[in-house]
């Protein structure tokens, strides 16, 4: 428990960030899972406004990529990214165990996967379009402020009130390259991470291009990528070999040029969002 007692104290050297009284929330609610801790719902002592609470098990290893996240939320605040508010911790009564929280904005726990696996068949290209467009935006946001996602895939997307939000800057991604668990985010990752004489690559705003374009993929078909295929090191040597998912059938031209590469979808959007929709 060596991190977690130096949390706090860690988190004050690097940024100056709010620490929230965790006897000051109220209806808290499990909403959900991630990769790194559990999701809450949950309202604040003197507000009506929803937050989301995010559990982690803190470790040496954890401690220092979330002080890297809390330091990058800092910085960025946009409408399609989940603010990041501060921390909080809980004891346990009986163990007096502490559980630290990062205490964020509510943005419901619709990823972008299941908003299309749940919905996909009532979406117009119109509203195909308007989600590309949001993500395409905010990484454009992103980048010109020199900033790299590093970690873009659609469970990590949220979807709330047809607004999209991004959330974990690479982190879920960084701690499970930290701890060697295996990644089921291969079919986004940026290819020349995958090859053997580039094991120190760094992902970088090609990175998230590459990224963005199977997101756009997905969009127009609805499914995650390689769907029926194992996320190993198999898939990953293929992708490097150049293997793609083929465009869907009836996907509108101008939209399939967007994620093939034959536009500048960070340019081409603002034409096409108004023009084909």
């Amino acid at each position: 428990m060596q991190a977690a007692d130096n949390l706090n104290e860690s988190i004050e050297k690097a940024i100056s960030i709010k620490y929230y009284e965790y006897k000051n929330f109220y209806n808290v609610e499990k909403i959900g899972n991630s990769d790194s801790g559990e999701i809450y719902r949950t309202n604040l002592k003197n507000s009506e406004q929803y937050f989301t609470l995010k559990s982690f098990d803190f470790n040496d290893i954890t401690m220092k990529e979330i002080i890297h996240e809390l330091e990058l939320h800092h910085k960025i605040v946009h409408r399609n990214i989940r603010q990041l508010f501060g921390i909080t911790e809980k004891v346990n009564e009986d163990s007096q165990i502490k559980k630290y929280l990062l205490v964020m904005e509510y943005a419901g726990d619709n990823t972008l996967q299941n908003y299309l696996k749940e919905g996909y068949k009532n979406l117009t290209w119109e509203n195909k379009y308007k989600l590309a467009y949001q993500l395409v935006c905010t990484i454009s946001w992103l980048h010109d402020k020199g900033i790299v996602h590093g970690g873009l895939n659609s469970s990590n997307i949220l979807v709330y009130k047809n607004i999209i939000k991004l959330t974990d800057f690479g982190l879920s991604k960084r701690i499970k390259e930290a701890s060697n668990q295996k990644s089921d985010i291969i079919p986004y990752i940026d290819p020349k991470k995958f090859a053997i004489s580039n094991k120190t690559y760094l992902l970088n705003k090609k990175s998230d291009v590459y990224s963005i374009g199977v997101l756009l993929w997905e969009i127009s078909s609805g499914q995650p990528p390689f769907k029926d295929e194992i996320y190993d090191a198999n898939l990953a040597t293929q992708i490097l070999q150049g293997y793609r998912e083929k465009i869907v059938p009836n996907t509108l031209i101008n939209y399939s040029n967007l994620y093939i590469g034959k536009f500048n979808f960070f340019l081409q959007f603002y034409i096409l969002i108004y023009n084909n929709c």
